[in-house]
């Protein structure tokens, strides 16, 4: 085998003979003292040539084409045969030319022996995999591993051992033919010379130009439930109707009524350019920043405009957008810019789209035929390079988010072990089953012993209906100013799959799921393996049954909500369930829930009052009709005695409600007041005055 430095150098020698396979004269090295005995194609497109020779008088006579001399020299070893010492030679530095060939006669020492072995790498077609899969006896598969091998050297390949492999090697262009003369600077006493400057040159590695891809005004940013933007104030207009108006951030004046009102319509805005926007930075690469502005008149001028940033960074985020590529930058008040966030790409420099991005390893791999073969120039050949029984078996594999995936039914896949002990690399597979054609796929590379999943077809036996849902925990108080708080908030998205097997027989199903960076899963299935950046959950289904998988994941967001509004009251409860960080709130908080607890209790009880008394004047005006029809006809005695103690009893009962309601109302202004009083009161950082309950 080369060593790694002559392999290395032989990826360029390839280019030569390749491209010179297509033009009159040779091609290839050639020589009338040489016989080919092997040859090894690789997948990055060079190939490893391994010559006989005798080295008849010392010299050794070769015919080099002109355009592949440079990479020749720099991959060529030559060893003895029978020891395998490396030989030095020597050869003319410029040699003649003829029909675009290189005559290059190769000096060996005096003292060599005859037998020599002459190695080098020149350009080649890279070879194709092929693979064909038959499923047998549970837990077990029969793999078989072809490589397409075209032979376009120009010459043909008799009885030589041809092998195939890939690896990480890399391959470039060399110029050692040439005479190289260095340029010395001539120095001369007690003279000055002007020094010229350094050379500049770009940097590579950091970011590119910033595009500015959007601007978005302040009103087309919609603010989520509870933002201090979209606190409505509410009152009550006849018997449980509401009257709702939009309450700007600041006006102190007016406060909601009630924190448990409705939202209005108006606090849901059109999602419609935030989800086009989103789409358009899921398909880029490279740090997104949201660059926020404040209005001419807002006092916190910062504080604003890193709010509007953050807002949109969150519905970016539940939009699909890695939440490590959004970056917030607050500039406060800016002359000649609206209130609004601008969007820009900060693109990587030099990002190529053939570029990978998953980081997987390049794996090493090597197959070679035991017997010798000819591959006459111009011809292509199937070279049989794997045929191993593996661990394997008929499996399902469900990938929503795979390009080709589908969202309602899982493929089925067969999984299996590499069992060599080389990287099976990227190709098609046929799976055969029970002496027939059961479907196709296509694998990436399989590390040496690694288990891969590939799915083959869709036959719909394996259901799945997914439904997702979001919470948001407190993690940490930034900031809290008369009711309304900034927080970093653990934002969770949970995904529960209801998997159903159609089956009779039991099925393994694996549940593919992407993490996208800046998510942290919290909680899955605890079976699971990695499959590139996904993780892949495996999950038995019953034969008949349903089983649910939950997914949930979490990353942090900043929000800004007002603890009058019920979205703000439901994550200081949940804030108050855990040990908070900073406990000195926790107190002041929890007097304010129970508070808001009290109120909420006081208006149900009105609610329900209302609805009550409306029952009664409905059943009284039922009453009273039934009383005047006894009063015209005459008659009823006692039945109208009854019909009339009745209406009373329920004239009564609507008195006692009105009373307790006024009561109820009371109770509810009064608990209204402490409940704002104390909200004002609240400060992050200030001493936390006692909230009286």
């Amino acid at each position: 085998m080369p060593s790694p430095r002559s392999a290395l150098g032989t990826a360029a020698l390839l280019a030569l003979l390749a491209s010179a396979g297509c033009s009159s004269h040779a091609s290839y090295v050639k020589s009338d003292d040489t016989a080919l005995g092997r040859v090894v194609v690789y997948r990055n497109g060079i190939a490893y040539y391994e010559r006989h020779a005798r080295a008849n008088g010392g010299v050794l006579a070769l015919q080099v084409p002109d355009d592949k001399v440079d990479d020749f020299l720099k991959s060529l070893r030559v060893t003895d045969a029978a020891t395998g010492a490396p030989i030095p030679v020597s050869y003319p530095t410029r040699g003649a030319t003829h029909d675009a060939t290189v005559e290059m006669a190769i000096q060996l020492p005096p003292d060599v022996g005859q037998d020599v072995v002459i190695t080098y790498i020149t350009e080649a077609p890279a070879w194709k995999p092929s693979y064909r899969v038959v499923v047998g006896e549970a837990g077990k598969v029969e793999v078989q591993g072809y490589a397409i091998v075209d032979n376009t050297s120009g010459e043909d390949w008799r009885d030589v051992l041809v092998g195939v492999g890939s690896s990480s090697a890399l391959s470039f262009r060399y110029d050692l033919r040439s005479v190289l003369h260095v340029a010395r600077q001539e120095l001369q006493g007690e003279r000055r010379f002007a020094q010229a400057p350094p050379t500049g040159g770009a940097t590579h590695g950091g970011h590119g130009e910033e595009e500015l891809v959007l601007t978005l005004g302040d009103d087309a940013i919609p603010r989520p439930e509870g933002h201090p933007d979209m606190l409505l104030e509410t009152a009550e207009s006849g018997r449980g109707a509401r009257v709702a108006t939009r309450k700007k951030r600041g006006d102190a004046a007016r406060e909601p009524a009630a924190s448990s009102a409705p939202q209005a319509a108006g606090a849901r805005q059109d999602l419609g350019e935030i989800v086009k926007l989103a789409a358009k930075l899921r398909s880029t690469r490279g740090q997104v920043v949201l660059e926020g502005y404040a209005a001419p008149g807002d006092e916190d001028a910062t504080g604003r405009a890193m709010d509007r940033a953050n807002v949109l960074r969150n519905h970016l985020i539940e939009q699909g957008v890695a939440p490590a590529r959004l970056q917030v930058v607050a500039r406060g008040n800016v002359p000649g810019k609206a209130p609004g966030v601008e969007v820009k790409l900060d693109a990587p420099a030099e990002v190529s789209a053939d570029t990978p991005d998953d980081g997987a390893p390049v794996g090493e791999s090597h197959f070679e035929s035991k017997t010798a073969m000819t591959i006459a120039r111009g011809t292509s050949a199937m070279v049989s390079i794997l045929d191993s029984q593996a661990q394997g078996d008929i499996v399902y594999v469900y990938t929503p988010d795979d390009e080709r995936g589908n969202q309602r039914f899982a493929f089925k896949a067969v999984r299996l072990v590499n069992p060599t002990k080389s990287t099976l690399e990227t190709g098609p597979v046929t799976v055969y089953g029970e002496g027939r054609f059961v479907g196709e796929g296509m694998t990436t590379a399989i590390p040496p012993g690694a288990t891969a999943v590939i799915p083959f077809a869709l036959d719909r036996q394996i259901v799945v209906e997914r439904e997702g849902a979001n919470e948001d925990r407190i993690a940490r108080l930034l900031t809290l100013q008369r009711g309304v708080f900034t927080a970093e908030v653990q934002h969770a998205r949970k995904t529960t799959m209801h998997v159903t097997n159609r089956m009779r027989q039991a099925a393994r199903v694996f549940v593919r799921h992407e993490v996208r960076e800046g998510w942290t899963l919290k909680s899955s299935p605890e079976v699971h393996e990695r499959l590139g950046e996904s993780y892949l959950f495996e999950v038995p289904v019953p034969g008949g049954a349903t089983v649910d998988v939950v997914i949930e994941e979490t990353t942090p967001l900043q929000r800004t909500v007002d603890l009058r509004s019920d979205v703000g009251m439901r994550l200081v409860r949940v804030y108050l369930e855990a040990p908070p960080e900073d406990a000195r709130f926790a107190p002041a908080l929890a007097k304010l829930v129970a508070i808001h607890d009290e109120m909420v209790n006081h208006e149900q009880n009105i609610v329900s009052l209302h609805e009550r008394m409306d029952e009664f004047r409905v059943r009284i005006d039922e009453l009273h009709m039934q009383i005047a029809s006894l009063k015209a006809s005459k008659v009823g005695g006692s039945l109208m005695s009854h019909l009339q103690k009745k209406m009373k009893e329920m004239s009564e009962h609507i008195q006692r409600s009105t009373i307790a309601v006024v009561d109820h109302e009371e109770q509810l202004m009064m608990a209204r007041i402490r409940f704002q009083d104390a909200v004002a009161e609240l400060s992050l950082g200030a001493s936390l005055a006692a909230v009286t309950p």
